[in-house]
C-alpha cells in the first residue's frame, strides 16, 4: 500500500522516552482533551475520564509518579504532565455494564494523541502502573476503571536517559504488516 495514502500525522506518531520538563501551554492541553471529547462512543455515552497532574502541582505530580512501576518512573517523571485515562463501566441511562467502555476510551485517547502531535506535544502511554494504587488514591467505585497512564510533554534531548533508554528512544518500534491482522471472510483468510 502506498504510504502517501496514510495521513502524515498518523505516520509520524510515536512514543518517546525523552521528555522535556518545559511547561506545555494550558491551551494545548485543553485542545488535546477537547479532541478526546469528539471521539465516537456507544450510545454517545462518552465513558472516558482523564485526570492529569502537571509539574505545577509538584506534590500531586509526585503522587502520580508513585503510581508507576520503577522502570517507568525513571523517564516519565521528566515529562511535564502525567495523565490517567479511566473508563466509566456502566451506562448512565441504565446502570448496566458497558462492555464498550474501554474501546471507547481508547478511541478518545487516539484523538488526544493525534491532537497532541499536531501541536508538537508528545504522549507515551503506559500500562506499567498500579491500578490498585490509583483506585485507592481517588477512592474510585466499582464503576470506574483506570485504563492507562500517559506521560505528556515536549521532546527532550535525551540527556536524562540511560544509554539503554536512549537507544530505545532513538529506535522506532516496527509495525506489523496488515497481512498479519487483516482477514477477509474468516480469520484464516488473509485479505492482503
Amino acid at each position: 500500500m502506498k504510504k502517501e495514502l496514510i495521513l502524515e500525522i498518523i505516520q509520524e506518531r510515536w512514543s518517546p522516552y525523552s521528555f522535556s520538563s518545559s511547561p506545555v501551554e494550558s491551551f494545548k492541553l485543553k485542545a488535546m482533551f477537547e479532541a478526546a471529547s469528539l471521539a465516537p462512543s456507544c450510545n454517545n455515552e462518552q465513558p472516558w475520564m482523564f485526570v492529569h497532574a502537571t509539574k505545577e502541582e509538584k506534590d500531586v505530580f509526585n503522587d502520580f509518579v508513585g503510581f508507576l512501576v520503577d522502570g517507568n518512573k525513571i523517564w516519565a517523571s521528566q515529562a511535564y504532565a502525567l495523565v490517567i485515562s479511566m473508563a466509566r463501566t456502566k451506562f448512565t441511562f441504565s446502570g448496566k455494564h458497558n462492555r464498550f467502555a474501554f474501546y471507547d476510551t481508547g478511541m478518545a485517547v487516539t484523538n488526544l494523541l493525534l491532537q497532541g502531535m499536531a501541536l508538537d506535544v508528545f504522549v507515551h502511554q503506559m500500562g506499567g502502573y498500579s491500578v490498585e494504587k490509583v483506585k485507592e488514591y481517588f477512592k474510585l467505585g466499582d464503576d470506574i476503571e483506570p485504563v492507562a497512564m500517559m506521560a505528556v510533554g515536549y521532546l527532550g534531548d535525551g540527556s536524562s536517559l540511560s544509554p539503554e533508554l536512549l537507544k530505545r528512544d532513538e529506535n522506532r518500534r516496527p509495525r506489523k504488516s496488515i497481512s498479519e491482522f487483516v482477514f477477509k471472510n474468516s480469520p484464516d483468510n488473509h485479505a492482503f
